[in-house]
């Protein structure tokens, strides 16, 4: 009690770190980027796609300010105002969650709602009711789930037919597959029409064991994907999503009991509006197991290295994204610990990925290895909010995924050099690095970004906090 009370006196003083302010407006950004990039996928509207590519810039432009310390001395005038603003806009953006939810529900019951973006809102908005249900990622790791707890090698018997009729038979499961550029879709571009999707679907349903080649049925995610919720599914969950609320609830109580009682508010607001964290829970996405692991990676890394490689190591163990994340994370470590300390910490990290994947590796090494690499190896149709919106949407005419690649790559590289250089004074940074590389992907999926803000405003609040308060050691 007498924290709560220490929290709402301190939530009226001025605040520690004003940048922290930014992060209610970065989220503003990223809805919109979210509903421009939504309507224009689902209504094939260019300037919609185009304004939701530009508010994403944006909103990596926001969130790199939250990570610059100095942001504070260009905001120091502007909390009496930007602090207001902000309590105002998480409470609207609370509400706004509330509505989208229940309109979303009404949709799916069949009520009609007005059209408030126009004639087509009713598509957009069963769109989004669609949505709240497994995705066929999330379908095949909780297949995958079932498969090992049977005694089988989950990766070498994935079903995406199977699965989705097991957890999307009434959702329209056709629209929870990802198709493949070939066979009969080998022609469409720049994806198949609902109807393609659903006559491939109808076929494939009356011999479900045979997966048509239309459809990509691998299971393309490490070891951690399914043996980290297992356990909880062998105790009798039988739905995923619970599992992953547990881990982003679990993870926020975390960062918010190390937070100062200052930024808890801010914390806890900032979560909370952060409305794509939680419509991805709806929908099953698989990214939120790894959120706990890299905020830990991220908070624990100066005081304790060992438990922030164990993180670490559970991460990349369980979803490529964080592959991109240990890159700038071991650059971290090599420039303020050194390359001792950052040995020992590769070599943790390591044996965790080995532990959960070995194996598997072991039983079936290409198997495993094109099970993960079938995403970069398979003909994928373009999706996502980076340039690729370009093409998706006729601008640009190409069909080739090399460009992309190698915008990817540089974008990589560009990011390792200039971290190298400043991640001493910029080390927060690195978080928002990890994941602009794949903005410029031929898959550059929304779902790749949605989390990395939480993590930066809850490395900011704690690593602040420790900054102001706990004075340093003369001998670092």
């Amino acid at each position: 009690m007498s924290s709560i009370k220490s929290s709402l006196k301190n939530f009226f003083k001025p605040i520690a770190a004003p940048r922290l302010l930014l992060f209610l407006p970065a989220v503003l950004f990223k809805l919109l980027s979210s509903l421009f990039s939504t309507i224009g996928y689902v209504l094939h509207n260019g300037p919609m796609a185009v304004a939701g590519m530009v508010f994403w810039v944006i909103w990596i432009a926001v969130l790199f300010l939250i990570a610059v310390p100095a942001t504070d001395r260009l905001l120091k005038g502007a909390t009496r105002w930007l602090k207001p603003f902000s309590i105002i806009l998480v409470t609207l953006l609370a509400l706004v969650g509330i509505i989208e939810y229940g309109i979303a529900l009404a949709v799916g019951a069949g009520v009609n709602v007005p059209n408030f973006i126009g004639p087509n809102t009713a598509e957009v908005l069963e769109n989004q009711q669609v949505n709240l249900s497994y995705n066929d990622a999330t379908a095949l790791c909780h297949q995958a789930v079932d498969n090992l707890l049977a005694g089988k090698n989950p990766y070498s018997s994935p079903n995406i037919i199977t699965a989705d009729l097991r957890f999307n038979g009434a959702n329209d499961p056709w629209t929870k597959t990802t198709p493949i550029r070939t066979g009969r879709f080998a022609a469409d571009f720049p994806y198949p029409s609902n109807d393609e999707l659903k006559a491939v679907w109808d076929q494939a349903v009356l011999n479900p064991l045979s997966v048509p080649p239309e459809f990509e049925s691998e299971l393309n995610y490490p070891a951690g994907c399914f043996l980290l919720p297992a356990p909880l599914v062998w105790l009798g969950v039988g739905d995923l999503r619970w599992i992953y609320l547990f881990a982003m609830v679990a993870a926020l109580a975390f960062a918010v009991i190390k937070a100062p009682a200052g930024t808890r508010f801010w914390l806890i607001g900032g979560a909370l509006a952060s409305l794509e964290i939680w419509e991805s829970i709806a929908s099953g996405e698989t990214g939120i197991i790894v959120f706990p692991f890299l905020l830990g990676a991220w908070l624990l890394w100066r005081k304790h290295t060992w438990l922030s490689a164990v993180c670490m190591g559970v991460a990349v163990a369980t979803k490529q994204v964080a592959w991109f994340y240990m890159l700038f994370y071991l650059v971290l470590l090599v420039r303020t610990l050194g390359w001792e300390k950052t040995g020992k910490a590769l070599l943790i990290s390591g044996g965790v990925f080995v532990a959960f994947n070995g194996i598997f590796i072991i039983q079936n090494p290409a198997l495993w290895l094109n099970s993960l690499l079938a995403p970069m190896a398979d003909k994928l149709f373009p999706l996502g909010v980076g340039p690729v919106t370009l093409v998706i949407n006729g601008y640009i005419n190409t069909r080739s995924t090399a460009i992309f690649g190698a915008m990817e790559i540089s974008a990589l590289f560009a990011g390792i050099a200039w971290y190298w250089w400043y991640c001493r004074r910029f080390p927060n940074t690195g978080i928002i690095l990890s994941v602009v590389p794949l903005f410029f992907a031929w898959r550059s999926a929304w779902w790749y970004f949605f989390s990395s803000d939480i993590i930066l405003l809850a490395v900011v609040c704690i690593e602040d906090y420790s900054i102001r308060v706990i004075p340093p050691n003369p001998s670092d």
